[in-house]
């Protein structure tokens, strides 16, 4: 009987052992790196059925930025203003949404009127001068 215990007692060491050493399999595959998404705007040059081309200020030059199309744009037309989102696969850019740019107003500087108070006033001629 003693024999028997210490058998059972070896067999469940060893395959305790066993269970523990083995590799676990993950739970979550692991997370592909993230690709993030640009935006840039500019004013299109030429639209296709596939391609879109942009022409936009960078620094006082201009440059032509050209995207891949996913799906066909119907509202685009060729010299409008235009902000596009796109991602960057194999080397070129796949367009994501284009949206009108929007334009925003520089407002000038208004000259600022000083009060009736601090306004200059012509002093009256002093008498006896001319």
């Amino acid at each position: 009987m003693k024999r028997f215990l210490t058998l059972a007692a070896i067999l469940m060491f060893f395959g305790f052992t066993l269970a523990f050493a083995a590799e676990k399999p993950r739970s979550t595959p692991p997370l592909s790196p993230r690709i993030p998404e640009m935006s840039a705007a500019g004013t299109v040059q030429e639209i296709s059925g596939t391609s879109l081309k942009i022409e936009r200020t960078l620094k006082g030059k201009a440059e032509i930025m050209e995207f891949i199309l996913e799906k066909p744009f119907s509202d685009v037309a060729v010299g409008e203003s235009v902000k596009v989102s796109y991602l960057e696969k194999d080397g070129r850019n796949v367009l994501i949404r284009v949206a009108p740019a929007q334009k925003t107003a520089v407002k000038k500087a208004a000259k600022k009127e000083l009060p009736k108070e601090m306004k200059p006033v012509a002093s009256p001629a002093l008498p006896g001068t001319k």
